[in-house]
């Protein structure tokens, strides 16, 4: 592979993106985004093996994305139980502000599943925020958790299928509009489970 041009990559992101929010991925083919991008199948190859890597790097740089606006949004509090509340609210309100996107990171995009370990655990950025934040808790004595890793990414699954639900109009009707309802409940349940008070 050529040595990274600075300009060219964030050009090839972006206009997959763009496809991304209006095709599926098995529908956007290497020469689709490089006709978007106005250069050669070609060039796209020399940074990017295959597509599915070039949708990964992209899924990664939106969690990326979250992961920034779930910490600014938790440093908002000084309570540990409310910046746990905070990051999981912020999870929810991108993911319904960001449907398509959302959508596309947690179920449309092809998984790492045959990168390095170190590149798999890039992709849960959030949930080792949220696993911190409930690490903390414990050790402050407020939240009792044997397995915070678990603990979160059950919770980050759970309220996902509640969102996705919603999203795709598989939850009950009154809920549709109503998303933030729907999630509150579960992200309730799991607050009681964890939290003493």
């Amino acid at each position: 592979m050529r040595n990274a041009n600075p300009d060219i990559i964030p050009m090839i992101k972006e206009k997959t993106l763009n496809l991304l929010m209006e095709k599926n991925p098995e529908a956007i083919g290497m020469r689709d985004i490089a006709k978007a991008c106005g250069i050669t199948a070609t060039t796209i190859y020399h940074y990017y093996t295959d597509k599915d890597g070039l949708f990964q790097a992209i899924g990664l740089d939106c969690l990326l994305e979250l992961n920034r606006r779930i910490i600014n949004e938790v440093q908002k509090h000084q309570e540990t139980r409310e910046q746990i509340l905070s990051a999981i609210g912020t999870f929810r309100d991108w993911s319904f502000e960001n449907p398509r996107r959302a959508l596309l990171i947690m179920q449309g995009i092809k998984s790492t599943e045959n990168a390095s370990p170190n590149v798999i655990e890039q992709f849960y950025t959030c949930n080792r925020t949220g696993e911190n934040l409930l690490k903390k808790a414990v050790a402050e004595g407020r939240a009792v958790s044997e397995n915070p890793r678990l603990d979160v990414g059950v919770l980050v699954s759970g309220v996902w299928g509640c969102i996705e639900s919603v999203l795709l109009k598989k939850s009950d009707v009154e809920y549709w509009e109503n998303g933030r309802q729907f999630t509150d409940h579960l992200i309730s349940i799991w607050m009681k489970t964890i939290f003493k008070e």
